[in-house]
């Protein structure tokens, strides 16, 4: 049955959406813990939208969030603030509601704005900026390379020897080469030739407006750069011109060095802020505004200096250093060639031993009980002192395009045991990557709920499911599309924990009593 009017007009659906969420969430949702929580729709939209209501991915985080975050754990919450829907954060009235109902489920939290500051969208930069220590990256030239190499228009693997630097001057002649216009040499050709660039023969014409901006190149790929062997074929140099020169300004203004200090600090003492909060529990928000620039590739960066900092790695996962590994074998070899000899214990005389007095019988106690202190001490701090951390990712999808930063930020709770991550996901792809193929199903395995999905990866995610549950499962599919094409939500809840793994969820509105409940959470902040 369709949902009939709320009694209170005065309501903006963008609240009561998730109001109503929230009221299902607590009341029927399992509250088992979990490492890895997906959400997945089909399209990039909100899950709902009508004159009623109004459900989108961040609501439905922001709920989740709610409920994951304890008083002793850090949550970090990463928005996408480019989102073109009339909701979305990159209209004034989104942001605004969104802010709100963050505002009152997080009162003391920190926020952070993550990018170049040259939109029209002023209301998103009114927060202090996350920028990474640039003495942090350098001294990690393959953290560098690998986010180099995904960015690259040519898909060429960039080694820690290739991405190394001491100043942004480095940076910046390391960046214009790599991410500039691609000199076509025969190895590059031959990459041409690979991707089939003659599928794209035919759209030459289109050439300014898909290399006009170096971003576009760096998120397409190799693919595109077909339309240069068109272009060439038809002897239209005058136009391969234009494009380089079009590039190569836009790739040195994009990374000057007045640019890039918007995203990285070269001083020694200097500090973001977003590890002090995260470490001190405070709730953090980030607010991206970098999908479709020049620096979309440096969210990774953020995200490594993150979890380097505040994530726990187990000792037997510590890549063991040589210097460690010298010095052990260097004790190994003392001890072995040292000749140990011992007296009989026969020989020893009760007078060659210390009197059994009631002191030294104490002082032994002691020595256990503090050794004893010690061991417990490091037995129950389980991290080392690391916070537990969970990581809301917004719009994980459009993090794909980058492959090895995608699966480093995917695969954060595998390396990091104080780590877990929720992300949420749109499928309508035309061609769904490898990465975002195992990305979707991962984040299937332990935690999902599921709104709507691209039949393939449906498919596979059900592959070795028996065809009797297979059968049953799209029963609960087709049960849903039902629901929403009367107006109403719903959407199917996985859990592995528990002991029916599948679960359709509908939307409803909350009884009065239930609503002024979650109402008093704004008002207690807590």
């Amino acid at each position: 049955m369709p949902y009939s009017e709320t009694d209170d007009e005065s309501i903006p659906r963008y609240k009561r959406g998730y109001e109503w969420f929230s009221h299902l969430a607590n009341a029927k949702l399992s509250r088992k813990p979990w490492r890895r929580l997906g959400f997945f729709s089909f399209y990039d939209a909100p899950y709902a939208e009508s004159e009623l209501l109004y459900l989108s991915p961040k609501q439905v985080m922001l709920t989740m969030a709610k409920m994951a975050k304890a008083k002793e754990n850090g949550l970090v919450f990463v928005v996408d603030a480019m989102e073109k829907d009339e909701m979305g954060l990159s209209t004034r009235a989104g942001f605004d509601q969104f802010m709100e109902i963050f505002d009152g489920l997080f009162p003391n939290s920190s926020k952070f704005y993550f990018g170049p500051k040259e939109s029209e969208r002023e209301w998103l930069h009114e927060f202090s900026s996350i920028r990474v220590p640039l003495d942090w990256l350098v001294k990690r030239p393959n953290v560098f390379a690998e986010v180099l190499s995904d960015a690259s228009p040519v898909g060429e693997r960039i080694g820690p020897g290739d991405a190394s630097f001491e100043d942004f001057a480095g940076m910046i002649e390391i960046l214009v080469e790599k991410l500039g216009p691609p000199s076509l040499t025969e190895e590059v050709m031959g990459k041409i030739r690979d991707t089939e660039a003659s599928d794209y023969a035919g759209e030459a014409v289109g050439m300014m407006t898909v290399f006009i901006s170096p971003a576009t190149a760096v998120s397409r790929g190799v693919r595109y750069l077909g339309k240069f062997v068109n272009m060439i074929k038809d002897r239209r140099k005058q136009e391969v011109k234009d494009v380089y020169a079009e590039w190569t300004e836009r790739v040195n203004k994009g990374y000057s060095e007045e640019k890039l200090r918007r995203f990285f600090d070269d001083s020694l003492d200097f500090k973001s802020g977003l590890v002090e909060a995260v470490a001190s529990f405070k709730p953090v928000l980030i607010i991206l505004e970098t999908r479709g620039t020049l620096y979309d590739l440096f969210l990774p960066l953020v995200l490594q200096h993150l979890v380097e900092e505040i994530g726990y790695i187990p000792p037997h996962r510590r890549p063991k250093m040589k210097e460690e590994e010298k010095k052990k074998e260097q004790k190994q070899e003392e001890w072995e060639s040292e000749t140990l000899t011992y007296e009989a214990i026969e020989s020893i005389q009760d007078g060659d031993l210390p009197p059994v007095t009631d002191q030294l019988i104490q002082s032994v106690i002691d020595q256990e009980e503090i050794a004893t202190d010690q061991h417990l001490e490091i037995s129950e701090d389980e991290f080392e002192g690391k916070p537990e951390t969970i990581l809301f990712l917004d719009a994980a999808t459009h993090l794909s395009k980058f492959n090895r930063s995608f699966k480093f930020a995917l695969n954060i709770p595998e390396k990091y045991t104080n780590m877990s991550v929720a992300a949420s996901f749109f499928t309508d792809r035309e061609k769904i990557s490898q990465a975002l193929q195992e990305g979707v199903l991962e984040y299937m395995k332990e935690r999902a709920l599921i709104f709507d999905l691209h039949p393939a990866l449906f498919d596979m995610a059900t592959s070795r499911m028996p065809v009797s549950k297979k059968a049953w499962l799209i029963g609960r599919l087709q049960e849903m599309e039902r629901i929403r094409s009367q107006g109403e939500v719903a959407f199917l809840e996985f859990s592995i924990t528990d002991a029916t793994n599948w679960a359709l969820r509908v939307v409803e509105k909350p009884e009065m009593e239930a609503l002024v409940k979650i109402r008093s959470w704004f008002r207690r902040g807590n």
